[in-house]
């Protein structure tokens, strides 16, 4: 009679929060390459997708999506540090052979500039 009044409680999901780890899982896996960016876009968009349940148990479509990606950009981008790692001690035998030989490197290219 006063008004309308539903029996189900409002979704308490937040849909700033889904659309930031959405972004942000976007971003970590379009910068692989960049081990820092995403490896922080990775981490908050797993934050923002854990944070979108706001007081609901369940989250979001989008927001699983988002988590989901986000883990999947962290191990991928870790899977690429460990083999450029392990790529570089094949190559060079240790870290302080290749330092060695960039160092020379370096001071040859820095020989030649006038």
């Amino acid at each position: 009679m006063f008004g309308n009044y539903n029996s189900e409680p409002a979704d308490q999901r937040s849909v700033p929060m889904t659309t930031a780890a959405v972004v942000c899982s976007v971003i970590a896996v379009s910068t692989i390459c960049c081990v820092y960016i995403s490896f922080l876009c990775g981490i908050l968009g797993i934050i923002f997708a854990l944070l979108s349940k706001g007081g609901e148990t369940a989250m979001s479509p989008n927001a699983r999506t988002a988590l989901t990606v986000s883990v999947a950009a962290i191990v991928m981008t870790a899977l690429l540090l460990a083999g450029s790692f392990l790529t570089l001690i094949l190559q060079y035998g240790s870290i302080e052979a290749f330092w060695d030989v960039y160092m020379e490197m370096v001071e040859a290219y820095s020989a030649a500039m006038p």
